[in-house]
């Protein structure tokens, strides 16, 4: 009976409390809506952009553009300025508006005083290149976008690159307009834009800088001359650069896969883990190892490198395979194929389930007009019922070599 009416009086206690603070609560808002209430009263709309230099300056371009109202468009912008003289958007409109009125030489003088207000801001800085633009000034634009494209990212660095490169077409002027501090930005543009004649003309600029500082870089600008067919001039920059010595790159897998240029590319494919796996003291080369986890199907075509060769010549491919219980009927194999040309398809045998280290050759003909292969690892899906891949394989010492034979166009014919 005591601890029902102990507990009956802490229920009444908490009730109480809890009540307390729902009407404090109820007060501070009927306090607040009040006060609300009789700023409104108070307050015009006029009176409210009277002492906004944003508002002002917003209001006098909407007098500008849409009203064509010159008059009261200046009377904003001034009272704008009266209200904060270093506020940048209005001295850029009142600039613009200057123009409109056949004020140049006042409207120019406005421009230039606004760069001075600008220097080493970033905000605004884009308006005011716009008002360069329109000027056709030239000199603050191209201080204006140097200084975005350094100091700025994502859509307003795009943004001023593209307007750089539609600016300044000759290349020597762009690098000389935007600084050297930017050539890496510009390259990287030019990259992803696919525009090949200027990527080319910074990279001969970049080169000196050193490669292993754009490694990066120029393996993405070798893989966009790729996706153009500019197969010669990417091959000329990975020799020089990255591969001069061997038609494979990293046959050993000593290195991880690059995934673009002319380095090896494994995707994902369910159904199949890969990794690389170092020399160790029992004899084992580094090598790729591939565990097939008889889960799918699989079509395995994800694992390829493209490869830059001399046209009209016959090559021979050696590859180093080991496997272990690898199953169903269709087990992976090597092919060769042209990359962005034909050539006279070419595969290996399949792999046995289970084999030792084993050489795996493949002879192949290229075209005199045929400029890269791709070399692949492959596997059809199989039409069995028990059709799901197993089992490991190892592979290593990819080498391509000339046989010293030539294929001529007769030949193929």
């Amino acid at each position: 009976m005591k601890l029902f009416t102990l507990k009956s009086g802490l229920l009444r206690i908490f009730c109480f409390f809890a009540l307390l603070a729902l009407a404090i609560l109820q007060f501070r808002l009927a306090m607040f809506e009040q006060s609300e209430f009789s700023r409104k009263t108070d307050l015009s709309s006029s009176h409210k952009y009277q002492s906004n230099p944003y508002l002002l300056s917003w209001l006098a371009k909407q007098k500008h553009i849409f009203e064509a109202d010159l008059f009261a468009a200046n009377s904003l912008y001034q009272q704008a300025l009266t209200v904060n003289s270093l506020f940048l958007p209005a001295w850029l409109g009142l600039a613009e508006l200057k123009l409109d009125q056949q004020q140049s030489q006042q409207a120019n003088a406005i421009l230039d005083y606004s760069s001075v207000l600008a220097t080493d801001i970033k905000r605004w800085r884009w308006d005011k290149a716009l008002v360069a633009f329109q000027f056709d000034r030239k000199d603050i634009l191209a201080a204006d976008l140097s200084f975005i494209i350094s100091n700025m990212k994502g859509k307003v660095r795009n943004d001023a690159l593209r307007m750089a490169f539609s600016v300044w077409p000759d290349t020597m002027e762009l690098e000389d307009r935007m600084g050297s501090d930017n050539l890496i930005h510009l390259f990287r543009y030019a990259t992803a834009k696919k525009k090949v004649e200027e990527g080319l003309a910074l990279w001969r600029t970049l080169r000196f800088q050193g490669i292993q500082e754009l490694e990066k870089e120029t393996l993405a600008f070798i893989n966009m001359l790729l996706s153009v067919g500019d197969i010669k001039t990417a091959a000329e920059i990975w020799k020089k650069h990255f591969n001069s010595n061997n038609y494979m790159y990293n046959g050993d897998f000593k290195e991880k896969p690059l995934q673009t240029a002319f380095g090896w590319r494994i995707g994902k494919n369910k159904g199949v883990s890969w990794k690389l796996q170092e020399e160790d003291k029992k004899g084992e080369p580094a090598r790729l190892h591939l565990h097939f986890s008889r889960k799918k199907n699989i079509h395995l075509r994800n694992i390829y490198q493209i490869v830059p060769l001399s046209g009209g010549k016959v090559y021979a491919l050696r590859a180093k395979i080991k496997t272990a219980k690898v199953t169903t009927d269709q087990r992976p194999y090597l092919e060769v194929y042209g990359y962005k040309c034909k050539i006279p398809y070419k595969k290996s045998e399949m792999v046995d389930s289970d084999q030792e280290w084993r050489d795996q050759y493949l002879f192949f003909n290229v075209p005199e007009e045929c400029d890269a292969v791709i070399v692949r690892l492959r596997r059809r899906e199989s039409t069995y019922i028990d059709n799901k891949l197993a089992g490991d394989i190892w592979l290593t010492d990819f080498e391509i070599a000339e046989t010293g034979e030539n294929f001529t166009i007769l030949d193929e014919q």
